[in-house]
C-alpha cells in the first residue's frame, strides 16, 4: 500500500522541529542578556567619556580605544575604585606593550601603580604582576599556565598546572581576543578566548590590594593595543 502525505503535514513537522531544536538550545546556552546580567559597560563606543589619559596619547577609531605609542601613561577608567569584580573586554594586541591594569593606584599624571595583565608578544602572554614595581620579586606574580599562592609573609606556593606554550596558543596576535578578570577576596585570573592564562592569590600583608582603579597601559615605543567593548560587574562581598 502506497501513502501519500500531504505537503502541509510536512510543512508542520518542520515548524515544530524547529520550534523544539530552538528551545533546546535555549536550555543549553542562557541568553546573551542572562549572560551579561548585573554588567555595565564602561565605554560607549563613540569617545573616551568616563575614561581619564594624558592628553594627545589615546583616541577612539572603529569603536575602540587606541593607545598612541608615545610615552609610557596609563588611561584610567574615573568610574571609582572597585572591589570584587568580573572585567570583560575585547582587546587586540599589534606590537609593544600593553596591559590591563585592576585594584591599582593613581599615582598621578597618569602613571598607576598595581596588578596587571599583561598584553603583549605570545611569549610573555600569561604575566600577573605590578607595574612600576619597587621589588624585583613582584615583577613576575603569576605566569602562562601557572598557579601561585603568595602567603602573608610574602613566601610563594607555585603550581605549575598546564604547558605555558599550550595556554598562550589560545592567544590571537594582530586579532581580537576576548578577556575575562575575575578579582574576589584576594584572588585575581585572567582567562583569555576562554582558556585560563593564569591564577594568583596574594595575601601578602604589607602590599596585596582587594580595591583600587581600573586601567589601561601604553608603554610607549610605538606600542599598538586596542580595546572595545568593556564591561564590568561588581560583585557584593560575601
Amino acid at each position: 500500500m502506497k501513502f501519500i502525505v500531504h505537503p502541509m503535514i510536512f510543512s508542520h513537522a518542520r515548524a515544530v522541529f524547529a520550534a523544539l531544536a530552538c528551545w533546546l538550545v535555549g536550555q543549553i546556552l542562557p541568553a546573551a542578556e542572562e549572560r551579561e546580567a548585573g554588567f555595565m559597560s564602561l565605554f560607549n563606543g563613540k569617545d573616551l567619556t568616563g575614561w581619564d589619559g594624558m592628553p594627545g596619547a589615546w583616541r577612539v577609531k572603529d569603536g575602540a580605544i587606541c593607545s598612541g605609542g608615545t610615552t609610557k601613561n596609563w588611561l584610567i577608567w574615573r568610574g571609582g575604585e572597585v572591589d570584587d569584580f568580573e572585567l570583560r573586554l575585547r582587546f587586540r594586541y599589534t606590537k609593544g606593550n600593553s596591559g590591563v591594569q585592576v585594584r591599582s593606584e593613581d599615582k598621578g599624571k597618569w602613571q598607576v601603580h598595581g596588578y596587571q595583565v599583561e598584553v603583549a608578544a605570545k611569549s610573555a602572554m600569561g604575566l600577573w604582576h605590578e607595574s612600576l614595581w619597587t621589588e624585583q620579586d613582584r615583577r613576575f606574580l603569576s605566569t602562562a599556565g601557572q598557579k601561585v599562592r603568595i602567603a602573608p609573609d610574602g613566601t610563594r606556593n607555585v603550581e605549575q598546572v598546564a604547558d605555558p606554550a599550550t595556554v598562550q596558543s589560545a592567544f590571537k596576535e594582530n586579532d581580537w581576543n576576548d578577556l575575562v578578570v575575575i578579582g574576589t577576596g584576594t584572588r585575581l585570573v585572567q582567562i583569555i578566548n576562554g582558556v585560563v592564562f593564569s591564577d594568583l592569590i596574594d595575601q601578602d600583608r604589607t602590599r596585596s590590594r582587594i580595591s583600587g582603579i581600573i586601567a589601561f597601559q601604553d608603554h610607549g615605543g610605538g606600542c599598538v593595543a586596542e580595546f572595545k567593548d568593556i564591561r564590568l560587574k561588581r560583585i557584593p562581598p560575601k
